[in-house]
């Protein structure tokens, strides 16, 4: 039992179960590009997301003692070698980015200076925008983490040099997926924002306003997800993505059971795109 709370908290403590889902997701855009997907692109698709999550997590730390203790607490005895862990994941995937092509190293850039805007920022920033961090505007961070995320299937398809429009049309898909994840996670954090003053959905609209839009964007992307595959944009098995509106619609609802709070949200959140690629693989063989 001990063991198992050990793997639970490192796992979705130390940003892992939300790097393996990125993996999965770029496998997802391998399988609809008919591809099978390299452990070279698994990996630094997981690379790139811990050393974002990492980044964060070194910047919010104070602001997570309010929203988060548990897991400030269990990264409290690592946290001066945090900015070690970021560093090394991007050197480290950057590094076999460029070795596999300079398209693709070069578009990996942006990623990287959204992960830096949206969680250190700079003055110069506030200067032009108003916020001196992205994650400080509403809906900005909302719209700049799911904006990122979208960028998978084109950063996919420039690893394998090709950019068909099923590329194209599966970023608006991940998008609304993100929207909904990252609105459902400021409603857990709507006291902590308030007290640094970043401005959320929740913190506006409160929980009942908030989980409307949320509902919204989960429907949202179910219909857009099936619409294009009956578009023929995509392959048919893509359609099985579809189920994921049911899914989120199940977890947010356990996820008020109050006990069940936190562990709906880190397993079952961020979870949800280590499924991704589980569905998609069975639909494609």
């Amino acid at each position: 039992m001990i063991e198992a709370s050990r793997v639970y908290k490192e796992l979705v403590f130390g940003g892992h179960l939300l790097a393996l889902g990125t993996a999965s997701m770029a496998a997802t855009v391998a399988f609809v590009l008919d591809r099978v997907p390299t452990w070279d692109l698994l990996l630094m698709a997981y690379l790139f997301s811990l050393g974002a999550y990492t980044v964060n997590r070194v910047s919010d730390f104070e602001q997570d003692r309010i929203s988060h203790p548990g897991r400030t607490v269990y990264l409290e005895g690592r946290r001066k070698y945090l900015s070690f862990v970021a560093t090394a994941c991007f050197i480290l995937g950057y590094g076999m980015a460029f070795f596999r092509n300079l398209p693709f190293f070069a578009a990996l850039l942006l990623p990287l200076a959204l992960a830096v805007a949206y969680s250190v920022g700079s003055s110069r920033m506030k200067g032009i925008i108003g916020i001196s961090r992205l994650k400080e505007g509403l809906l900005v961070k909302n719209i700049a983490i799911s904006f990122g995320w979208s960028l998978v299937p084109v950063l996919v398809g420039l690893y394998y040099l090709e950019l068909p429009l099923a590329i194209v049309a599966l970023a608006p898909f991940i998008f609304l997926r993100l929207m909904v994840n990252t609105i459902f996670f400021d409603q857990r954090d709507v006291e902590a924002d308030k007290a640094f003053g970043v401005s959320t959905l929740p913190a506006k609209l409160g929980m009942a306003g908030s989980t409307r839009v949320i509902d919204f964007l989960d429907v949202a992307s179910g219909a857009y997800i099936i619409a294009i595959v009956l578009g023929g944009f995509l392959p048919a098995f893509a359609a099985t993505l579809g189920v994921f509106t049911l899914y989120s619609l199940t977890y947010r609802r356990y996820a008020g059971t109050g006990k069940h709070y936190d562990a709906a949200r880190d397993l079952a959140a961020d979870g949800e795109y280590i499924l991704w690629g589980v569905l998609t693989y069975i639909g494609h063989f």
